[in-house]
């Protein structure tokens, strides 16, 4: 990586790129340039769909929920959505907006709620009824909101409550656990919750839902707390279930600091080494120009716009997602290493991309055929890392399965186009070269931690 290093300090003497003038963007998510003159693709020979499936989301933790659960959350959905009528007719609430928004919310809830939980894995189960329980609150809310005798106050436990239990539970996370790996992939999506209410949900001088002078914010307010409650009683359920279940628990808090720091300096170096010196915020994106020396393939080509589009994406979720490097250090964890690995994944796929925009391969597919390919190499690396027994590995892959949702739509779709097609050609080349490196970091954390 050191022979990027000359033309990077030319680069910082001319400034900082901010975020969002990435090259070959237009702005702060707009679309990447294409090829004038493309090559020729028969698009009408692509599939439209596979026979290989995308691996099925990996099992975080390793315990079973028990029948009652689920079953109590989906009582607490039914109870909430009772005072509301059915059906809710204009004669009832004349106002259209405000019974459109509780006939959304109020279906989206039913729609949420899973057919069984065999089919989810625990933190899914957890995720699908608390989305759930958040519809089926901002409904019964906005009604009480907008009805005599309603009362918002009454439907979800206050905003002080609620904050007091979420900083409560953070607060014993990360608990014991079988070994510091098993850990960051139990408790880093559990304490992800609880930070992320605290800084985005519950935040704000004690404005509570009952201080909202519009229904519709009511509803919503009353939503996001309901939603919050509803991971507090899952989160403490699984961490229990959870710590019953070892044999010879460990303390992880510290193995855990240590590992995150030392990823931590890992990224650091590397986004200086982008950034070159005099940069304030190593978080503000460096602009595609900064990965790569010798540009062998023409701007707008295929590589080329994925590299744009992926180094936008991976600095973008860098602002919002606690990695530690320079200075900061993440309060939690758990969730501390597992985005710290996340973000250093991203950065050594980025790296893998240049390289290829280097080397002159513009990523266009040779023929119909090659799609299929890509998307087959995609699946199978995806498959390796969903499939290890490094847990680390597996919350990787949790992370990166989303993935394959873009292409596959948009190879599915009836207006695709020969750019739409050949996008979801790159889009499983990156998937395959991501879970490739992230197989390499997490291996590299197991190691660290056996050393």
């Amino acid at each position: 990586m050191s022979r990027r290093l000359t033309r990077r300090d030319a680069l910082a003497a001319a400034g900082a790129v901010a975020l969002g003038s990435l090259a070959g963007c237009s702005g702060r998510g707009g679309d990447p340039r294409f090829w004038d003159d493309p090559p020729s693709l028969d698009i009408e020979r692509v599939p439209t769909s596979f026979d290989e499936p995308v691996p099925e989301r990996p099992r975080l933790v390793p315990v079973d929920v028990e029948p009652e659960v689920p079953a109590a959350f989906a009582d607490r959905v039914d109870r909430l959505l009772s005072p509301i009528p059915e059906p809710l007719t204009a004669e009832t609430l004349p106002n259209g907006e405000f019974r459109e928004q509780i006939e959304t919310e109020r279906t989206a809830a039913r729609e949420a709620l899973p057919g069984g939980p065999a089919s989810l894995t625990p933190l899914g189960a957890v995720e699908r009824y608390a989305t759930a329980r958040e519809h089926a609150a901002t409904a019964v809310g906005t009604w009480a909101a907008v009805t005599v005798e309603g009362d918002p106050t009454a439907v979800a436990p206050d905003l002080g409550t609620v904050r007091r239990r979420a900083s409560e539970t953070l607060r014993e996370l990360p608990g014991p656990a079988a070994d510091p790996l098993a850990a960051a992939a139990v408790y880093g999506p559990m304490e992800r919750w609880y930070d992320v209410a605290r800084r985005r949900t519950l935040v704000g001088g004690g404005v509570g839902p009952a201080d909202r002078a519009n229904p519709l914010r009511t509803g919503d307010a009353i939503g996001e707390i309901e939603r919050v409650q509803s991971h507090v009683e899952a989160g403490r359920y699984l961490r229990d279930r959870y710590t019953a279940s070892l044999g010879d628990p460990a303390s992880v808090a510290e193995p855990l600091r240590r590992e995150m720091n030392r990823i931590g300096r890992a990224v650091g170096d590397r986004l200086r080494e982008l950034h070159g010196e005099g940069v304030e915020d190593l978080r503000h994106s460096p602009g595609t120009e900064a990965f790569v020396d010798e540009r062998a393939v023409e701007r707008g080509a295929p590589s080329d716009a994925l590299l744009s589009s992926a180094v936008y994406r991976s600095f973008d979720g860098m602002w919002f997602d606690p990695v530690a490097f320079g200075d900061y250090e993440p309060d939690n964890p758990a969730t501390g290493l597992t985005r710290t690995a996340l973000a250093w994944t991203r950065l050594r796929a980025l790296d893998a991309v240049a390289s290829r925009v280097e080397e002159g391969d513009a990523m266009f597919p040779d023929d119909p055929a090659a799609i299929g390919d890509a998307r087959e190499g995609a699946v199978e690396s995806a498959s390796s890392l969903a499939g290890s027994e490094n847990p680390l590995a597996l919350w990787l892959a949790a992370e990166f399965l989303a993935l394959f949702d873009e292409p596959d739509g948009a190879l599915a779709a009836a207006d695709r186009t020969a750019r739409s097609t050949v996008e979801a050609y790159t889009r499983y080349r990156w998937i395959e070269i991501v879970t490739d490196e992230a197989l390499a970091v997490a291996a590299s954390v197991a190691d660290s931690f056996g050393s």
